[in-house]
């Protein structure tokens, strides 16, 4: 079926770069874009009326917790909440796992409000508890399922690492390191890309995901670096996201842990750090202040780094900044790691937290962080069909209703996304050619259901949690409330 889409602002694309179209048309038959233009002559089978909204590509989230996200149990408090004991850690045990329906439910519930707004290629990241080795081998099986029933495209990956973190009796954070359990996880990673690479007609694409920098050695790395180039296959991994990590691999090795990596081989284009906030140009780092080694070594290997604003702006943390790492020559794209998964949001605080950071107005700009969204997430991907619209690119499209009153007056609509609009004003969501979201909502989903379905695992891991907790202390104590509530 061919498919007119008509009125409005389109973003289009042209000579490298995104360009507006005032009243302009898009038009794709099955999966792929035919014509983006002013007008179109020729003849279509359905016309979709777009006046007073904006056209654009959809946005590619790069880190995106596809699951039921329990760091939102520790906004306006401590992360404490999630310390596991010693006992946990050095037993494997894991209480807070879920499994089944819930599951399910979790996948679900997760990927369809990431392609709500506005998200059609979703790089997934689950959340791991503090005393697993790897993420359950029935996750990554439940999320594929989500995406076929869905429509999303989607990037999965077996998360492993070879320590695990846990709160010893004086109030420390260790780690309890098992190499052999890491390698365990890294060959399931390699089952898990020979699985689904290229499945649901290419939607599904595959990376490996060692978790977490600090709880990797570098044989481990090296290990995994080995096993991308022998499978073709990207890297991802959260990198440099506290000061402690940071400082304590400085103390270890005497490298930052950009300068292990390039030691160890680990950064080139198939590599994705996400947050890599502290650096040798961080000023808490305690490096002169014009020190920027680590971004050029990022950017001399062409790798790319994620920057998710938002989770991070709620842990008093902040990157230094999105204007300086893009300046260094670093591909920096954006993520919505955790609830709410929105990534108009996350332009907006990228922006933001940019101007603030830089005490210039003129930093981080809404055309910059939205090709950070777009363009530049394709590039990380290494894809020039997606995160555009332009003939022969997949119809991976979105629509974004700027007639509602919150909206206002329209002079550029790439600033009005950015600093007005938010992920419930996406109306229209296509990925592949296929409508996945109408009207805001998913055709064949009861989402009163799912919603009910999600926060019952919710409530179920937050008092595993709590019930688990190596302190002992209530859910109150841990979780506290903004204010007291009335018994009923």
């Amino acid at each position: 079926m061919r498919t007119l889409i008509q009125g409005g602002w389109v973003v289009g694309y042209q000579h490298g770069h995104h360009a507006l179209l005032r009243d302009g048309v898009v038009v794709y038959e099955g999966g792929r874009i035919l014509h983006v233009g002013p007008t179109f002559a020729g003849q279509v089978d359905r016309t979709v009326d777009a006046a007073g909204k904006l056209v654009v590509p959809g946005f590619v989230n790069l880190h995106s917790v596809a699951n039921i996200d329990i760091q939102t149990l520790t906004l306006d408090c401590s992360e404490i909440g999630f310390a596991a004991s010693r006992a946990s850690a050095v037993e494997g045990g894991d209480p807070i796992e879920l499994s089944g329906e819930r599951l399910r439910a979790s996948a679900r519930f997760s990927l369809l409000q990431t392609l709500k707004a506005g998200s059609t290629t979703i790089v997934e990241s689950t959340t791991m508890a503090p005393s697993r080795f790897e993420v359950s081998r029935q996750e990554v099986p439940a999320l594929v399922e989500a995406a076929q029933e869905l429509g999303a495209r989607l990037y999965v990956s077996h998360k492993f690492r070879a320590g695990k973190r846990y709160l010893d009796a004086d109030g420390a954070w260790k780690i309890h390191w098992d190499v052999a359990a890491g390698r365990a996880g890294l060959a399931y990673g390699k089952e898990i890309v020979r699985r689904y690479e290229g499945a649901q007609q290419d939607r599904i694409r595959t990376m490996l995901f060692p978790y977490q920098f600090d709880t990797c050695t570098p044989e481990l790395l090296a290990e995994v670096k080995a096993a991308g180039r022998e499978l073709n296959t990207a890297i991802h991994m959260h990198t440099s996201q506290t000061l402690a990590e940071f400082h304590e691999c400085l103390n270890r090795t005497g490298r930052t842990p950009v300068q292990l990596l390039e030691q160890i081989g680990f950064l080139d284009q198939q590599t994705i750090l996400t947050h890599l906030l502290y650096t040798t140009l961080h000023p808490a780092s305690g490096f002169p202040v014009q020190d920027d080694s680590d971004l050029r070594i990022v950017a001399d290997h062409g790798t790319t780094v994620v920057h998710c604003p938002v989770v991070y702006a709620r842990r008093d943390r902040i990157l230094d900044s999105f204007a300086r790492y893009r300046s260094r020559g670093v591909n920096v794209v954006l993520g919505t790691d955790t609830y709410p998964q929105d990534m108009i949001e996350e332009m907006r605080w990228a922006s933001l937290g940019c101007k603030w950071q830089d005490r210039d107005a003129s930093h981080g700009s809404a055309a910059e962080v939205f090709n950070a969204a777009t363009l530049d997430g394709a590039r990380a991907l290494n894809r020039d069909d997606i995160g555009r619209l332009a003939p022969g690119a997949k119809a991976d499209i979105v629509i974004i209703d700027f007639t509602r009153q919150h909206i206002g007056p329209v002079d550029d609509p790439i600033k009005t996304l950015v600093y007005v609009a938010n992920g419930t004003d996406v109306e229209t969501v296509i990925v592949d050619g296929r409508v996945v979201i109408e009207q805001g909502r998913a055709p064949g989903i009861n989402e009163t259901t799912l919603v009910a379905e999600a926060a019952a695992a919710h409530l179920w891991q937050a008092e595993q949690f709590v019930k688990h907790h190596p302190s002992g202390k209530s859910t109150q104590t841990l979780f506290p409330s903004s204010y007291p509530r009335v018994p009923q």
